[in-house]
């Protein structure tokens, strides 16, 4: 699979309408000539902390969602840290190396295509490999022994945020998936979990910050009733 992904770009690099599709973009640095070129400006070769990179490859996956060409340079330039992870979790799994890097692939496809730019328009490439590896290896087995009632409420409560990113991305999972949930609910819950205050959400919605208390603990109960947890 590996081979066929460098035979494939190799195929896109030497169409001239990609090159004249791509230059449409009107991405950072003027037209490019050759398509190994907006992986370079994308970041790939350099160091992870390359902030132009960071924003030319934002603007790249911006397009992902509706542009298969963006999607598959997106997934070019984080190829080799998801070969990386194939090879270090297809020693462990079953099937090996091409299961691993098929399961990862497919994940990273999705994660690419439906990337939210708006909530995380830094870091993409970091991100994007980490949830890769994530949703293929570690979610699963992980939501099958995590409460995710308790989960919830350990996020929700905590001001300021003292959580790791995996388990904010838990909750988005929770929120997500609730149908039990309104959406200013659920706006709530993710701002109180990404440490704004009572106080600031109370100002957009031009309410109390005991309003906003409220609205969190219905949320909460919301969620206990209908047992959204896992055992």
């Amino acid at each position: 699979m590996v081979k066929q992904l460098v035979a494939e770009w190799a195929a896109l690099a030497a169409k001239p309408s990609v090159l004249r599709h791509v230059n449409e973009w009107g991405l950072p640095g003027g037209p490019i000539s050759q398509l190994d070129q907006i992986l370079e400006r994308c970041g790939f070769g350099h160091e992870a902390v390359y902030s132009e990179g960071d924003r030319c490859l934002a603007q790249v996956i911006a397009r992902a969602s509706h542009d298969e060409l963006a999607a598959r340079i997106v997934l070019q330039r984080i190829l080799p840290p998801l070969i990386a992870i194939a090879a270090r979790r297809g020693r462990i799994v079953k099937g090996g190396f091409n299961e691993a890097f098929s399961t990862t692939l497919g994940h990273a496809w999705i994660l690419i295509r439906t990337y939210p730019i708006n909530r995380r328009p830094a870091k993409i490439a970091s991100n994007l490999v980490r949830d890769a590896e994530y949703h293929s290896f570690v979610r699963e087995a992980r939501l099958k022994r995590v409460n995710e009632c308790s989960l919830t409420e350990r996020v929700i409560t905590t001001q300021p945020l003292a959580t790791t990113t995996t388990e904010i991305d838990e909750l988005y999972d929770v929120l997500d998936e609730s149908r039990v949930l309104t959406r200013q609910q659920k706006d709530v819950v993710r701002r109180c979990a990404e440490g704004h205050s009572f106080d600031d959400i109370a100002k957009d919605y031009g309410v109390t910050a005991r309003t906003v208390r409220g609205w969190r603990r219905e949320a909460i109960n919301a969620l206990r009733g209908q047992r959204l947890c896992v055992e």
